[in-house]
């Protein structure tokens, strides 16, 4: 050391030792300290002083470099601030600082041709918006709320008119207050309803028919009855066996997937057409008939029963629905995110600070996107993305 890093003169003189101890090895029965005689140093010309720094711990830090990465991959894993302090042996505070000082939340430099919309709860139960690339799973944001006019400002600030032009699919659940401004925001974006939503809702509308139906049947032992109660998942299957027999308890005889299924829906009418809406739209759906997919939906015929209100719904979302017939373009990747957020929640029993949570959150979506050795080797760069 040459120079005086604050005045750049050549006028610095040594000024003694500091003594340090820097926590270098946590996961061991023992602490591991390392001990630091630091040169210190003191500027002639504007009397400042300064101390040495090493590559093994950064300037101010008790915690070594090494220990920080270590942190910081257990977190990806959502293991809990007292979990991470326990195995690593330094403290919660700790822990909430180092993930404060390396993770610096910021939108992705560049926008996405498809794009993934979707919401969770996050702290006090409020809901809050996420949104990532559909084929990189990179994530774009994550806000605080879903209101819509924090999206679009979300937007409108960080990405010019030009680059929201770009935008070819957004990927959505139904969710109406989205689309009111979507084409705001990308002019020339086309909405893809995810297909596990479609199917999810004409699923929920025919087994509340279901239930409806057993409420019907007296006898509860009638082999209808049983058909309709204990073997339910089976009519929610898209391509039901009508070849291997199998033996249904309760009904105490060896049937088909389609057997069983006649012997439940047969005698309602009402539940038979809902059945065979559900399994049409189902195959067109997943084999890409956009043709007789719009023509199942238009000439559906409402009989007063619950599948009546699903068909309404997917017919105001009809031209997502026949997108999401056409394209392989899909929610998943963010559920699956979702679903990692439920998990963290669960295990740290909830968040007080929505931006610590935000914090974990980026953590997990960087290690969907690592391949596993990188999230137990090397080094780790802490980015938005």
């Amino acid at each position: 050391m040459e120079r005086c890093p604050y005045c750049g003169m050549a006028t610095l003189r040594r000024n003694g030792h500091i003594r340090t101890h820097i926590h270098v090895n946590g996961p061991t029965d023992q602490p591991v300290l390392l001990e630091l005689d630091k040169q210190r140093w003191r500027c002639g010309n504007c009397k400042s002083t300064l101390t040495a720094t090493t590559s093994v711990v950064k300037p101010k830090y008790s915690i070594s470099n090494g220990l920080v990465e270590y942190a910081l991959k257990l977190a990806m894993k959502s293991t809990t601030s007292k979990s991470i302090a326990s195995i690593t042996g330094i403290s919660t505070t700790t822990v909430g600082r180092i993930l404060d000082d390396n993770i610096n939340p910021r939108p992705l430099n560049y926008l996405p041709t498809n794009l993934c919309f979707d919401e969770f709860r996050s702290t006090h139960s409020q809901m809050a918006f996420i949104c990532i690339d559909v084929d990189t799973h990179k994530r774009v944001t994550v806000l605080g709320d879903r209101l819509s006019d924090t999206i679009k400002k979300f937007f409108e600030e960080n990405y010019f008119r030009d680059e929201r032009a770009k935008v070819k699919h957004i990927c959505m659940d139904m969710n109406a207050v989205y689309q009111n401004f979507v084409h705001e925001l990308f002019p020339n974006a086309e909405i893809v309803i995810d297909r596990f939503h479609i199917i999810q809702l004409l699923g929920r509308a025919m087994d509340q028919m279901r239930v409806q139906a057993l409420r019907q049947i007296k006898d509860k032992h009638s082999q209808v009855y049983k058909a309709l109660k204990l073997n339910w998942k089976i009519y929610h299957k898209a391509d039901p066996d009508a070849k291997t027999k199998h033996y249904r308890f309760g009904i105490n005889e060896s049937l088909t997937d389609q057997e069983l299924i006649d012997i439940g829906i047969t005698p309602f009418l009402n539940l038979h057409n809902a059945y065979e809406t559900y399994i049409d739209i189902h195959d067109t759906l997943l084999n890409s008939q956009t043709e007789r997919l719009s023509n199942l939906i238009k000439t559906y015929r409402s009989c007063g029963e619950p599948m009546d209100i699903a068909i309404a719904t997917l017919r105001k979302n009809l031209k997502g629905v026949l997108n999401a017939s056409q394209t392989r373009l899909s929610n998943g990747p963010l559920e699956g995110i979702n679903r990692k957020i439920k998990a963290l929640k669960r295990s740290c029993y909830g968040f007080a600070n929505q931006e610590r949570m935000f914090e974990w959150i980026y953590q997990l979506i960087r290690a969907r996107r690592l391949p596993p050795e990188s999230q137990t080797q090397g080094a780790v760069q802490h980015d938005a993305t």
